[in-house]
């Protein structure tokens, strides 16, 4: 007989997706209102995710990754490898898209407190679609899984042990471990602004070593908290994460301006279309 699925996992699946989708939008909300962020820089900060992930990396590594399926389950040393060419080239695309977006169509926008609206468009993204998204099949995957009797499917062998394997993964799925997720998309989120700001800085000092700064952090973000969590599971994992994000937050207020504007007027009043004298 099926197992019984726990009521609680599904709740905090619910809990989890609606999180990832309602944290940007406050976030992006706040940015508008009290740093004064407009919609455009918010936006390209969207479409710079969209455009260095979900419409170019992410379709290419799963490509390929299907392609080696085999010799990566063959080889540690290849899966090793794997793990650190697709944490590399997270780095690249993604920072290489904020580039852009500073080098032409923010060109105008090149301030701290736009490198925030940028980061927090580009993470509200990520969380709002690619990881809701993620968490939402995930949920059907569990409520799926649970109610399958494997024996009266016709499986083949490979496929029956695949569905196995999925089965057991399932059930031993703890049903708080879904908000995790939510908790990692509010560090997800001080580690995208931050990377942004440190790209930022490439136009604002005139070096390109803030680029690649920024690559590196963000490569070793993501290929320490796969390791983590491959060596000691999704709180070791957390904890790398919250350890980055801190980090994060201390570049952000690090190359916060001394001076800012006196006063942020909300956007619409008439005041609102007075020059930020940070801007270059």
């Amino acid at each position: 007989m099926p197992a019984e699925l726990d009521v609680r996992l599904i709740v905090s699946f619910v809990v989890a997706i609606a999180f990832d989708v309602l944290m940007p939008v406050a976030v992006v909300l706040w940015a508008r209102r009290k740093l004064g962020v407009a919609w455009k820089v918010i936006g390209i900060g969207a479409l710079a995710f969209a455009l260095s992930q979900l419409f170019t990396r992410l379709p290419a590594t799963q490509v390929i990754q299907y392609l080696l399926r085999d010799e990566l389950k063959a080889s540690t040393l290849l899966m090793n490898v794997w793990l650190v060419v697709l944490s590399i080239t997270a780095g690249l695309f993604e920072e290489t898209a904020r580039l852009i977006a500073f080098r032409h169509p923010l060109e105008e926008h090149r301030t701290w407190k736009n490198a925030l609206g940028f980061g927090i468009g580009h993470g509200g993204f990520e969380s709002a679609v690619l990881i809701a998204a993620l968490a939402a099949i995930g949920l059907v995957n569990a409520v799926v899984l649970s109610k399958l009797d494997l024996s009266t499917l016709p499986l083949n062998p490979e496929q029956l042990e695949q569905a196995r394997a999925a089965k057991a993964q399932i059930a031993a799925y703890r049903w708080w471990e879904p908000l995790l997720g939510g908790y990692e998309r509010v560090c997800a989120m001080f580690i995208q602004v931050s990377m942004t700001v440190l790209v930022l800085q490439r136009f604002l000092r005139q070096q390109r070593r803030w680029f690649w700064f920024a690559v590196g952090f963000h490569t070793l973000t993501n290929l320490l908290m796969v390791m983590a969590a491959q060596k000691a599971g999704v709180l070791a994992a957390e904890a790398v994460t919250t350890v980055f994000a801190l980090l994060g937050l201390g570049l952000i207020l690090h190359f916060r301006p001394r001076q800012e504007a006196p006063t942020e007027t909300p956007i619409g009043s008439p005041s609102s279309t007075v020059q930020d004298p940070t801007a270059t």
